[in-house]
């Protein structure tokens, strides 16, 4: 025990005398010295303290930012989500208030069917629609948009799907008048998928470029005077008794996505 307690007795002792010493100031020209002496190595420790804490505080914020840039991304990209989803809806609400303005003011019967698929075959114009025989529809019937603008005709009727013939293909044909004072008729034919031209158009008959090309009713299952396309030129050669429209269709084909089918 005492020699524990001696060790311990001389230690205090000799803080007290250090103390004393300080206050009364015979201390200052060594502790002086010593802080001249230590002052490299404080740098040292504070300038590395504060590269560490700068370190620290970076990588806290490269973390928060990292996160908060994720938060960012999944929001826009929820956004752009919406956006697409309130877009379609908007589209396919305009479609229907078209299709219901067209129905109404011709007072027609129709089917309206959504295009599921094009045929691949790249010399064929013809799309698959979702509706069929048990939906009332048959070969033969007009297919137009959602504002009465013929774009085919049903080729082949299936259960629960529909093939329609573009007017731009190949193997379209379909009556035609074109609405000037001479009532001109002719047939729409398709020019291999690229556009369409109105044939049989006889010499004496006057069509100009901007003249509205409709349906003649001459095909019974197709009503008389849905809109077809505009006149873009006209060609005609001396030789021959009749001459040819090149048309401007009033719709895209390749945009089409509602349709709606005339039930005579």
């Amino acid at each position: 025990m005492n020699k524990t307690v001696k060790p311990a007795m001389v230690g205090l002792v000799i803080i007290a005398v250090l103390i004393f010493l300080h206050f009364v100031g015979w201390l200052r020209p060594v502790e002086g010295l010593l802080v001249r002496a230590l002052s490299p190595v404080q740098h040292s420790l504070l300038s590395a303290s504060n590269q560490g804490r700068s370190f620290y505080d970076s990588w806290l914020k490269k973390r928060n930012l990292l996160s908060e840039n994720e938060d960012l991304r999944q929001q826009l990209q929820g956004s752009r989500i919406d956006q697409s989803r309130l877009k379609s809806l908007e589209e396919e609400n305009e479609l229907l208030k078209k299709e219901l303005g067209f129905v109404n003011e011709r007072q027609l019967k129709y089917v309206a069917a959504k295009i599921i698929s094009g045929v691949s075959d790249p010399y064929s114009q013809t799309v698959v629609i979702n509706e069929g025989r048990g939906a009332g529809l048959a070969k033969g019937l007009a297919v137009v948009t959602g504002d009465g603008i013929l774009v085919g005709k049903l080729t082949e009727v299936g259960d629960g799907f529909s093939k329609v013939l573009l007017l731009t293909d190949s193997k379209s044909r379909v009556a035609a008048t074109v609405q000037n004072l001479d009532q001109t008729a002719g047939l729409v034919e398709g020019q291999f998928g690229l556009s369409f031209s109105m044939t049989n158009i006889p010499r004496n008959q006057e069509i100009k470029e901007g003249d509205t090309i409709v349906t003649s009713g001459l095909e019974g299952q197709i009503p008389k005077n849905l809109p077809i396309a505009q006149v873009e030129s006209v060609k005609e050669v001396e030789s021959e008794i009749f001459k040819t429209a090149i048309l401007k269709p009033m719709v895209s084909f390749d945009n089409l996505s509602r349709v709606l089918v005339i039930i005579p």
